[in-house]
C-alpha cells in the first residue's frame, strides 16, 4: 500500500496482513513451503508501515487463537504451549530482522533531513549576513558617493546659467547635469530597495537600443558590426546583457576617449558571444584604473555560468563575453557555494550509521537471545521425555503397560504422533544434547489394549 492509498484501504491491508501472519504462524508443524511463505510474510510485515504495530496485533491474534483452542478442549495446554513458542519463534524472528531494517533506513533518512535542514539553515543565515554586508556597504557608498554627485550636479548647474557659454555647450552642461541627477536617484532608489528587502545591486536600464543612443549622445563613437535581431536577443538575460554593454562603453570612454568601440554580437544555440574592441591611447592605457569592474562583471558572468576574457596588445583592447540563454539562479549559486559542508554531513551521515549499526547489533542480540531460550526450552522438554537406548531395547512388543511403566519416562514429547482409534502413541527423545547428531531422532512407543504393539526409532527428517 502506498502513502496516497485512502487510510481506511491502508488499514485494511494491515489487519488482513496480521491475520494471515497469525494463521501461517500458527500452523502445527509447518513444512518448508509454509515455513518459508510465514517467513517472509512476517519479514514484510516487519518492513512494511507500522510494522511493530501490525507484528504486535498479529502475535496477539495467534495468543487469542491459542487460548481459544485450548478453552474448547481442541489442543492440550501443554501441547498448545509449545506450538505457540515455536510459532513465536518462527514468525517473530523474521518480523524483527524486518523491522529492523524499516529502523535502520528511518534512522538514514532522518539524518538526510537533517543534513538538508542543517544546509538551509546556514545558508539563511549566511545570506542574512551577506544582505547586511552589502546593505551596510550600500549605505556607505551612498553617503560618500552621493555627497560628492550632488556636489559635482550642483558645480555644473551654475555652469549651465555662465553668460560666456556657446548654446550648444550650455546643452551639454544641461545634458550633463540631468544625467548626473538620475544617477543620484538612482543610487537612493538603489539604497532604498535594499532596506525594504529587495534584490540587491543599482537599478540598470533594460534597453540595449536605449544604452546605446545615450552612449552615442554622450559623444562615444559606437559602430555595431553585427546583432541579433530583438526576438532573439529576448530569449538572453537583457539586465546581464545590458551590464556588459554598459561596461564595455565605460571601459572603453575611460581608456580610450574619442576612439571608436566596435561592437560584435552573435548568438549561437543557446549562448550569445559578445566582442568589443577599440583603440588605445598609447600601451600603457590598458593597465591604468582598479579594474574593479571588470572583475565584478567577470563574477557576475561566472555567477550564471558564463565568462570573461579581456587582451590588449598591438594598441588594441578586446573584450570576450559569453553569456548563457537561462542562467544561474541565485539560489542556485548561493547553494553550490554554502551547501558544501562536508564535515557536518559526514558527522550526521556517520551518526547514522552507527545507529544504524547498533540497531542491527541489538537485533541479533534479541535474536540470539529468544532462539537460545527456545533450545532451553526444548532441551528441557527432551530431558523430561529421555528415553535411553538401552531401556528402549527392553521394551518389546506384547509386553503390558504394566512392565513397561518403570522403563518409560513420565512425559512424552509433544505433539504425539497421530493415530488410528484404539491405538495410542507416545514419542520420547532419544537424547537431550542439542549438539548430538541424533538430536531430534525419537523412540516411539505405541499401546492397544493395554499392550505394546509397535515400537520405532524415527529420524528427525521423517517425522
Amino acid at each position: 500500500m502506498t502513502s496516497t492509498s485512502p487510510r481506511w484501504v491502508r488499514h485494511l491491508f494491515g489487519a488482513g496482513a496480521a491475520v494471515v501472519l497469525a494463521v501461517l504462524a500458527l500452523r502445527p508443524q509447518p513444512g518448508p513451503v509454509t515455513a518459508l511463505l510465514t517467513a517472509l510474510v512476517a519479514f514484510a510485515v516487519g518492513r512494511g508501515p507500522d510494522g511493530v504495530g501490525r507484528g504486535a496485533a498479529a502475535f496477539l491474534l495467534l495468543l487469542l487463537m491459542s487460548a481459544v483452542g485450548v478453552a474448547v478442549g481442541a489442543t492440550g495446554w501443554q501441547e498448545t504451549t509449545r506450538e505457540t513458542l515455536s510459532a513465536l519463534t518462527r514468525a517473530g524472528v523474521p518480523w524483527l530482522i524486518g523491522s529492523a531494517w524499516r529502523l535502520r533506513t528511518q534512522v538514514r533518512h532522518q539524518a538526510e533531513a537533517r543534513v538538508i535542514q542543517k544546509r538551509r539553515q546556514r545558508r539563511t543565515a549566511l545570506l542574512r549576513e551577506r544582505d547586511a554586508e552589502r546593505l551596510g556597504l550600500a549605505e556607505s557608498l551612498h553617503d560618500d558617493l552621493g555627497h560628492a554627485l550632488s556636489l559635482v550636479a550642483l558645480n555644473l548647474g551654475r555652469l549651465e546659467v555662465d553668460p560666456t557659454l556657446t548654446p550648444p555647450a550650455r546643452e551639454s552642461v544641461a545634458t550633463a547635469r540631468r544625467e548626473l541627477s538620475l544617477a543620484v536617484g538612482r543610487l537612493g532608489a538603489s539604497v532604498g530597495s535594499l532596506r525594504s528587502g529587495a534584490a540587491p545591486g543599482l537599478p540598470r536600464r533594460a534597453d540595449i537600443t536605449d544604452l546605446l543612443e545615450q552612449a552615442r549622445r554622450a559623444g562615444a563613437d559606437l559602430r555595431v558590426k553585427a546583432m541579433p535581431s530583438a526576438e532573439r536577443l529576448g530569449d538572453f538575460d537583457q539586465v546581464t546583457l545590458v551590464r556588459v554593454l554598459q561596461e564595455t562603453v565605460t571601459n572603453a570612454t575611460k581608456h580610450a576617449s574619442g576612439r571608436p568601440v566596435t561592437l560584435d554580437i552573435s548568438a549561437s544555440g543557446d549562448q550569445l558571444y559578445v566582442t568589443a574592441r577599440n583603440a588605445l591611447a598609447d600601451t600603457s592605457s590598458a593597465m591604468d584604473g582598479t579594474g574593479t569592474g571588470l572583475s565584478a562583471l567577470d563574477r557576475h558572468l561566472q555567477g550564471v555560468g558564463g565568462y570573461l576574457q579581456t587582451q590588449h596588445g598591438d594598441g588594441e583592447f578586446v573584450l570576450r563575453a559569453r553569456l548563457p540563454s537561462r542562467p544561474v539562479t541565485r539560489s542556485d549559486a548561493d547553494d553550490s557555494a554554502v551547501l558544501d559542508d562536508e564535515d557536518l554531513e559526514t558527522v550526521l551521515r556517520s551518526g547514522a550509521e552507527r545507529r544504524g549499526r547498533v540497531i542491527l547489533a541489538v537485533t541479533a542480540l534479541v535474536i540470539v537471545a529468544v532462539l537460545g531460550a527456545v533450545e532451553i526450552v526444548m532441551t528441557s522438554e527432551a530431558r523430561r521425555a529421555l528415553l535411553p537406548a538401552e531401556d528402549y531395547a527392553q521394551i518389546r512388543v506384547g509386553d503390558s503397560r504394566g512392565q513397561t511403566e518403570h522403563l518409560l519416562p513420565e512425559h512424552g514429547l509433544l505433539p504425539r504422533p497421530e493415530t488410528g482409534p484404539g491405538t495410542e502413541c507416545h514419542d520420547y527423545a532419544v537424547t537431550a544434547v542439542p549438539l548430538d547428531d541424533r538430536s531430534g531422532d525419537v523412540h516411539r512407543i505405541c499401546f492397544s489394549d493395554g499392550a505394546v504393539t509397535s515400537t520405532h526409532y524415527v529420524r528427525s527428517d521423517s517425522r
